[in-house]
């Protein structure tokens, strides 16, 4: 049998949805080269994220945020979960939490779990103890929630209710491990 390759992210998201769904299950490698393009996904890059009551009062590039003001979407997550919520370690740059999403996504030990949220959108959710990652205000787990119909990153987070919580959600319908924590 010929090794699977998966050449792009639309590729990448038709194998998520079909092993979503039951209709394919996915090889190591599979999920290693799917993982590998959710990685780079990122955040949307248009800056269409309301900053929002959380965050005003925060100083970002020279400038005191109001709760009204737009910014890219990976610095509005930055803000709230490294700045503000102190999720992550003191000192962690925007580019340190991106790498650090990154790196929980293609870790091999994170559990990578698929749901339809909602009732509306198919996600990938990756879950990996939060380890060097965890900060002053941080907790055990690091979540992130790639959504597959915009191709992009919509979270990632220090969740405080834990594992459990992510999975009992009754938003989540669906479930489906691809690969469970470890």
């Amino acid at each position: 049998m010929d090794e699977v390759v998966i050449r792009d992210l639309d590729e990448a998201n038709n194998a998520i949805l079909e092993a979503a769904t039951g209709t394919r299950e996915l090889t190591s490698l599979e999920l290693r080269q799917i993982l590998g393009y959710v990685a780079m996904a990122g955040f949307a890059p248009a800056p269409l994220a309301l900053a929002g009551g959380r965050l005003t009062g925060i100083t970002w590039q020279g400038r005191v945020l109001r709760g009204s003001d737009r910014l890219p979407s990976a610095e509005v997550h930055y803000l709230r979960h490294v700045i503000a919520r102190r999720e992550w370690p003191v000192g962690t740059t925007l580019n340190d939490y991106l790498d650090s999403i990154r790196s929980v996504i293609t870790d091999p030990s994170s559990g990578v779990l698929t749901s339809h949220l909602h009732n509306q959108h198919w996600q990938v959710t990756v879950v990996r103890q939060s380890g060097a990652a965890r900060g002053p205000e941080g907790y055990a787990w690091v979540m992130v929630e790639y959504r597959v119909a915009i191709k992009h990153w919509v979270t990632a987070f220090q969740p405080a209710q834990g594992l459990n919580a992510i999975v009992q959600d009754p938003e989540r319908q669906h479930q489906r491990w691809l690969r469970q924590p470890i």
